[in-house]
């Protein structure tokens, strides 16, 4: 499992589209994630020569299973459940509701919620605080030899699972 190239790496998570089952270690996490800036970098540029932006919306759509799927099995693998990626919908969802609830009350005419500052500033925190939490996650080395998620990716004999 260690011979493989990273573009091999950047492409097994779209081998495993939807798997949400199993452990991905960190070349198969970062690998994919630095293949996908690179093309939407790439993309952005070409919709910025076209003036739209629908080439990289389209290609962010068609890798945000992949990428949900490979973040969940890399939680795995430091044997944490996927549900820790609920704490980052949690923190967005609760910045667009301050959002649109600051929205209604300038469309009423109502002066800004006395401590909207506060609650943004709270939320903001909470984001840094969620997005370090999952960087020192998905940095972490992998848990040795089996786990309640699967064998171990870099165990021996486990070249089957990579290439599933």
């Amino acid at each position: 499992m260690h011979d493989l190239n990273p573009l091999e790496w950047a492409v097994l998570p779209l081998r495993k589209y939807a798997d949400f089952s199993g452990r991905a270690p960190r070349a198969e996490y970062w690998w994919f994630y630095l293949g996908s800036v690179i093309v939407s970098f790439g993309l952005g540029i070409v919709d910025s020569a076209l003036g739209t932006a629908v080439i990289g919306g389209i290609f962010n759509l068609a890798v945000l299973v992949p990428s949900l799927a490979v973040t969940v099995r890399r939680l795995h693998d430091i044997d944490r459940t996927g549900w820790w990626l609920l704490a980052i919908v949690g923190v967005f969802g609760i910045i667009g509701a301050m959002g649109v609830v600051a929205g209604l009350n300038a469309s009423f005419g109502s002066a800004p919620m006395a401590g909207s500052f506060t609650l943004m500033v709270l939320a903001i925190v909470a984001m840094i605080a969620v997005g370090i939490t999952m960087l020192v996650f998905m940095v972490t080395e992998g848990t040795q030899g089996d786990n309640r998620y699967g064998p171990d990716p870099y165990g021996p004999n486990n070249l089957e699972q990579v290439f599933a």
